[in-house]
C-alpha cells in the first residue's frame, strides 16, 4: 500500500482510490501507460550506456592532449568508479525515501554537468573532476528499477530486462561511434556529444517520467552511508591501482585491509541501528544474499574479460598472437557483442516466466561458460571468435537481466532502490577486482617480441583469462541453485 507522511513526519498508509475497481491493463498485464514510461526510461538508459562507453576509445587522444602519463590516465576510469561506489547506494537510498524520479533527475543533472566539464576541461585535473561528477551515472538503473516495479509490480521483469539490454546496447554503440567520430572531429567536439545528450536527458527524466508514490519511512542513516562509502572507496582505490602502485606496496595493502575492515564495521553497525542504511540481514541471511553474491561473480566475469578480448582482437597479427582488427572493425565486433547481450536481456524475463529465474540464470551462466571455453580452445579467426562471443553475450544478457529482475521483484516494496543498488555495486566491485587481477595475470604472462617496443601478453595469458571467466560464470550458475527454494519459502511464509 502506498505510504505518505503526516505533519509530524510519521509514515501512515495512504488510502487507495477505487480499490475495488480494476485498473486498466496494458501490454503484458501491466497498467496502461507503463509501456510509454518504460520507453522514456529506455532512452535514458541507452544514453547512460553510450556515455559510459564513449570515453574509452578517446583515452589515447586524452593522453596526448594533456601530456600526461599512462599511469595517470588510469585515474580517468578510477575516479569515475570511486565516485560511483559512493553515489549508487546513496542515491538509491534517497530515492526510496524521497522519490525515485526526483533522484533520477538529480543524477541526470549531475552527469550532464560532469560531461560538460570533461568536454571543456582546460587541465587534466578538471577532467578528473568532471569524471567524479559523472559518478551518479551508474545509479540510473537502480532508480529506474524502482519506478518500473511500482508501475508494473511483479510483472516488472520484462521492463527490467529491456533496461539492462538498453544499457548494454548503448555502451557498445558508444564504443563504436566515439572512435568513428574522433576520426573526423576534434577531441573537444567529440566529447561534447555525450554532454549534449545528457543535457537533453535532464528534462526527459524531470518531465516525462512519473514519480513513485511509495516511500520508505524513516531517515538516512548517514553513519552507515559514510562507512559503506569509505570502505568501498578504500577497497576499489587499492584494487584499481594495485598494478600501478605494486600489489605488495603499503598503499595497496593498507587500502585493501582498511577497506575490508571498514566494511566489517559497517555490517556490525547496520545490524544495531533501528533504521539502517542497508538492511544487511536481507543480504547475510535473507533473500538477497545469493543474487548479490552471484552479481559479484557475474560482474567479475563480464567486466574483467572485456579488456582482454578487445586487446586480443586489436593486437597486430604480425605478433602471431592477436587478430589485427583496426578500430572500425573492432567497434563492429563490440556492437555485435552488445546486440547479443540485448537479445539475452530480451529473452530473460520470458524464460523466467516459463521456467523460473533460477533456470534463466543457470542457462545464461552455462552459455557464457561454454562461450569462454570455446574461445580459449579456438580463436584463430575473427569469425570463430565472434561466434563464441555471441554465446558469451547472450549468456551475460540472460544472467544480468534475470538477476536484476529477481532482486527487483523480491525486494521489500519500499526498498527496491537500495536493494538493486547493492546488486549493482556488487557487480561493479567484482568487475574492478577481476580487472585488476587479470591485468596482473596478463603482465606476468607477457614476453618481448622482436621489434616490439613493449612486452606483449602471450597467447597463454589470454587463454588463462578466458578459462578463469568460464569458472566465474560456472560459479554464478552454482549460486543460482537455491533461488527457487528461497521463493518457495517466501510463498510459504506469505500463506
Amino acid at each position: 500500500m502506498p505510504i505518505n507522511r503526516n505533519a509530524q513526519g510519521l509514515a501512515r498508509p495512504r488510502p487507495e482510490q477505487g480499490r475495488d475497481t480494476p485498473r486498466p491493463q496494458g501490454l503484458a498485464g501491466a497498467p496502461t501507460g507503463t509501456a510509454r514510461i518504460v520507453g522514456f526510461l529506455l532512452v535514458l538508459e541507452f544514453a547512460s550506456g553510450l556515455t559510459q562507453g564513449w570515453l574509452s576509445p578517446l583515452l589515447p587522444s586524452i593522453l596526448q592532449r594533456y601530456s600526461t602519463t599512462a599511469a595517470d590516465l588510469n585515474w580517468v576510469n578510477a575516479v569515475f568508479l570511486l565516485s560511483s561506489a559512493v553515489c549508487v547506494p546513496v542515491l538509491a537510498k534517497l530515492g526510496d525515501l524521497f522519490g525515485h524520479r526526483r533522484l533520477l533527475t538529480v543524477a541526470a543533472a549531475s552527469v550532464a554537468i560532469g560531461s560538460v566539464l570533461v568536454a571543456v576541461a582546460p587541465t587534466f585535473g578538471i577532467l578528473l573532476l568532471g569524471r567524479a561528477v559523472q559518478g551518479p551515472l551508474l545509479a540510473f538503473l537502480s532508480l529506474e528499477f524502482a519506478i518500473v516495479r511500482e508501475r508494473a509490480g511483479q510483472r516488472a521483469g520484462r521492463a527490467v530486462g529491456l533496461l539492462v539490454g538498453s544499457l548494454a546496447l548503448g555502451g557498445s554503440v558508444g564504443l563504436l561511434l566515439a572512435g568513428q567520430t574522433r576520426q573526423h572531429l576534434s577531441l573537444s567536439t567529440t566529447l561534447w556529444v555525450p554532454a549534449i545528450l545528457m543535457i537533453i536527458m535532464v528534462p526527459v527524466a524531470a518531465l516525462l517520467v512519473p514519480e513513485t508514490s511509495l516511500r520508505q519511512p524513516g531517515r538516512v542513516d548517514w553513519i552507515g552511508a559514510g562507512l559503506l562509502s569509505l570502505g568501498l572507496v578504500l577497497l576499489l582505490a587499492a584494487v584499481g591501482n594495485g598494478g600501478t602502485w605494486g600489489w605488495a606496496s603499503g598503499r595497496t595493502v593498507a587500502g585493501v585491509v582498511g577497506g575490508l575492515a571498514v566494511l566489517g564495521v559497517w555490517v556490525v553497525v547496520e545490524q544495531r541501528v533501528a533504521q539502517p542504511f542497508v538492511d544487511v540481514s536481507l543480504v547475510l541471511r535473507g533473500r538477497l544474499g545469493p543474487p548479490v553474491l552471484a552479481g559479484f561473480f557475474a560482474g567479475a566475469e563480464l567486466f574483467g574479460s572485456q579488456a582482454a578480448s578487445a586487446l586480443f582482437l586489436g593486437l597486430p597479427a604480425s605478433t602471431g598472437i592477436g587478430l589485427g582488427l583496426g578500430s572500425g572493425r573492432l567497434g563492429l565486433v563490440l556492437v555485435v557483442f552488445g546486440l547479443a547481450a540485448f537479445v539475452g536481456t530480451w529473452l530473460a524475463p520470458r524464460l523466467a516466466e516459463r521456467v523460473g529465474s533460477r533456470t534463466a540464470v543457470i542457462l545464461g551462466a552455462t552459455l557464457s561458460a561454454a562461450g569462454y571455453v570455446l574461445t580459449a580452445a579456438a580463436h584463430s579467426t575473427v569469425g570463430v571468435f565472434v561466434i563464441w562471443q555471441i554465446l558469451v553475450g547472450i549468456g551475460n544478457g540472460l544472467v544480468l537481466a534475470a538477476l536484476s529482475s529477481y532482486v527487483v521483484t523480491r525486494a521489500p516494496a519500499g526498498s527496491v532502490g537500495i536493494s538493486s543498488g547493492v546488486l549493482n555495486t556488487a557487480r561493479t566491485v567484482g568487475g574492478a577486482a577481476s580487472g585488476a587481477a587479470f591485468a596482473a595475470v596478463m603482465t606476468a604472462l607477457a614476453t618481448r617480441l622482436p621489434g616490439a617496443a613493449k612486452p606483449v601478453t602471450t597467447e597463454a595469458g589470454y587463454v588463462t583469462v578466458w578459462l578463469v571467466c568460464a569458472v566465474l560464470a560456472f560459479t554464478v550458475a552454482v549460486l543460482a541453485l537455491p533461488f527457487d527454494a528461497q521463493a518457495r519459502r517466501e510463498r510459504a511464509l506469505a500463506e
